[in-house]
């Protein structure tokens, strides 16, 4: 029997702002193999394992040459996600020394796209809003006590017949990003655009958002369409 869109607000994490990091243990977990796997077949095997044995030496400088940076990564999404762009830094230094800026990128890119088909799941519970009568309602409920009022994402909320908004005028991810690696500012970005289409079906919706902070300097417009009623104009636009 679906559930009530009333019974919404009764489930686990409901109203907590927005995580960094997935809650199960085993979206951990997978995150860091589909890492480790990338940077083994980037890297091959020998500088890969040189590349872990090299880690606590570069650690320090690292850290020391983009204190700021770190430290608002820790404080705003906690010691486990500061300790993770650490690594990611890390990771796109060394890659950036052997194959310039795009591919360290574009490495970076596809590892966050990869975990984000899974982890999405996570961060809204997809598969338990599925089983609400309209799960459409049920996610845009969930999305909105998760980001409203928001510190790190300060943000606007517009309702209309099918279609949901939340316009965000202030990326904390952007600022991490400025004060440690300006070019990773996207990477947040790139999560969503996979991200969100991976919960698509299970959520009756259809993400589009045309323009972004760190890529167009203009304010986020994150936008949900229920399911088969994106406007025609609205799908020549690129997702962002």
């Amino acid at each position: 029997m679906p559930i009530p869109l009333s019974q919404v607000k009764t489930l686990p994490y409901y109203g907590r702002h927005f995580p960094f990091i997935p809650w199960k243990l085993t979206s951990k977990l997978r995150i860091s193999l589909v890492f480790a796997g990338n940077l083994l077949r980037d890297l091959g095997l020998i500088s890969f394992v040189g590349f872990w044995l090299a880690l606590p030496f570069r650690a320090i400088p690292t850290y020391r040459a983009s204190k700021a940076g770190f430290r608002l990564m820790g404080s705003s999404f906690g010691l486990i996600a500061e300790m993770e762009w650490i690594l990611l830094v890390i990771i796109y230094r060394v890659l950036e020394k052997r194959h310039g800026k795009a591919h360290a990128y574009d490495f970076a890119k596809e590892a966050i796209q990869k975990s984000s088909l899974f982890m999405m799941n996570d961060f809204y519970q997809a598969d338990r809003l599925a089983e609400f009568e309209d799960p459409f309602e049920a996610f845009w409920a969930y999305h909105k006590a998760m980001f409203q009022n928001d510190p790190n994402y300060p943000n606007e909320m517009i309702e209309e017949d099918n279609r949901r908004v939340m316009i965000v005028h202030d990326c904390r991810n952007c600022e991490i990003a400025k004060l440690t690696i300006p070019e990773l500012a996207p990477l947040g970005c790139d999560h969503d655009i996979t991200g969100y289409k991976a919960i698509a079906d299970l959520t009756d919706m259809e993400f589009r958002r045309p323009e972004t902070l760190a890529k167009d300097g203009k304010p986020c417009q994150f936008m949900f369409y229920r399911k088969g009623t994106v406007p025609p104009e609205e799908y020549a636009k690129p997702v962002k």
